[in-house]
């Protein structure tokens, strides 16, 4: 049977989407996730979510998709350790020299490859498999027939995202690192883990930049439409049965990064979706259709005011990086003793 994993960006939401019928959740670490702090869990409300989930008999999957330097290495796998003890039954990973290290480390848990691995085709897929990986997840471009090959090839856990977008094309999600060309600064905390701004890579939001206005010259032309480079992806509905048909085996809601009522909403509204799909081999889900529009348009308001927001926090880091580049270049030289 299908799992439907939905997303824990405060401990409310953690609460809220588990009462109202996901299989699982999963939540962010600070500082080992790829999301701004806001939008993780400390150590304790992780304890308070994994305890929540086991009495109603649900599991928890813990976010620890950054890309560990050597020396974080040891401190990434006590962190792993620690939560699989309290009860965690899987765990979101990018590294796949970690990804390995965890499953001899717990062979038992659950791993979910995050998206920072970038899959493209049926042997990234056994690749990732080979090393560990319980379910791989996929980027929201593949077909269905892409899916369904996946599969059949290498008989992993399948997960995709509840997420489709307007155009096609082949695209690596996770892997840029646009954010990190754009501004890069970092600091050690208490333990000596080393914190990112705009490195989620690293432990730090991505701060959009695809997200703003770009112009372009193109052979001394100059082209100022205001292009974005990256589209607003839409939620799914008719297109749930044949992904399920062709062997998906975990749907991700996303949206850590958004408000708990819409999250607790759409998880809501899926969970009626699949027991339509689940009392016929031929479901009529058209009238879902209108709600699912109102969750599309709250979702780009949403995610509007989160791009605005950290936009704005790239721009005000690149003014300050200017201004310091400026006191430097202005600083008079040493006179010569």
């Amino acid at each position: 049977m299908v799992m439907m994993m939905a997303p824990g960006g405060t401990k409310e939401m953690c609460r809220m989407v588990l009462d109202e019928g996901a299989d699982a959740v999963y939540v962010g670490v600070v500082g080992w996730s790829r999301r701004g702090s806001e939008h993780e869990l400390t150590d304790d409300e992780i304890h308070e979510v994994i305890d929540y989930a086991d009495r109603l008999g649900k599991e928890v999957r813990v976010v620890v998709n950054t890309l560990p330097s050597s020396t974080e290495v040891p401190m990434f796998l006590d962190r792993i350790a620690m939560y699989a003890s309290w009860g965690a039954k899987g765990f979101m990973i990018s590294d796949v020299g970690c990804m390995r290290l965890v499953k001899e480390m717990l062979p038992d848990v659950a791993i979910h490859t995050s998206v920072g691995c970038g899959i493209t085709n049926h042997r990234d897929v056994q690749f990732l498999s080979d090393i560990g990986a319980t379910y791989v997840v996929l980027p929201y471009r593949l077909s269905v027939g892409e899916i369904a090959e996946m599969k059949a090839k290498t008989g992993v856990g399948i997960e995709v995202f509840l997420f489709k977008t307007p155009s096609g094309g082949k695209i690596c999600p996770g892997k840029c690192m646009m954010s990190s060309y754009f501004s890069y600064r970092r600091w050690l905390d208490d333990n000596g883990k080393d914190h990112f701004f705009g490195s989620a890579s690293r432990g730090g939001d991505c701060l959009r930049v695809c997200q703003t206005n770009w112009e372009f010259e193109v052979d001394d032309v100059a082209f100022r439409e205001g292009m974005t480079i990256k589209t607003n992806p839409a939620l799914w509905l008719e297109e749930l049965p044949a992904y399920l048909a062709a062997g998906v085996d975990c749907l991700k809601v996303p949206g850590r990064d958004r408000s708990d009522i819409l999250v607790r909403d759409i998880v809501r509204f899926y969970r009626r979706v699949l027991g339509a799909i689940a009392e016929s081999d031929a479901p009529n889900l058209a009238s879902f259709r209108p709600e699912l529009e109102t969750f599309r348009q709250r979702w780009v308001v949403e995610r509007g005011h989160r791009d605005r927001r950290l936009i704005s926090e790239a721009e005000r880091e690149a003014m300050r990086a200017e201004r310091a580049a400026f006191r430097k270049s202005a600083r008079p030289a040493a006179v010569a003793q």
